[in-house]
């Protein structure tokens, strides 16, 4: 997250938001999602999503496909 990122956020609103993502993820095997249409699903800005979806690719919970979509690691 970039410095403006930590001023508009605490880290339990990003903590929340990586929880939520990750529990859709997790209830659904095979979700495909861009990063469009996660910020669509899960009501999230623009920045935190992605955020948190580079959080979840860093971890190695979630892999970016050469189509640009999100998938279970």
């Amino acid at each position: 997250m970039s410095q403006a990122d930590n001023e508009t956020m605490t880290f339990e609103e990003f903590a929340t938001a990586v929880h939520r993502a990750q529990a859709e993820f997790l209830e659904m095997p095979g979700l495909l999602l861009t990063e469009a249409q996660a910020a669509r699903l899960w009501a999230f800005d623009e920045q935190l999503c992605h955020a948190v979806l580079s959080h979840l690719v860093d971890t190695r919970f979630l892999i970016r496909t050469r189509q640009s979509a999100f998938a279970r690691a």
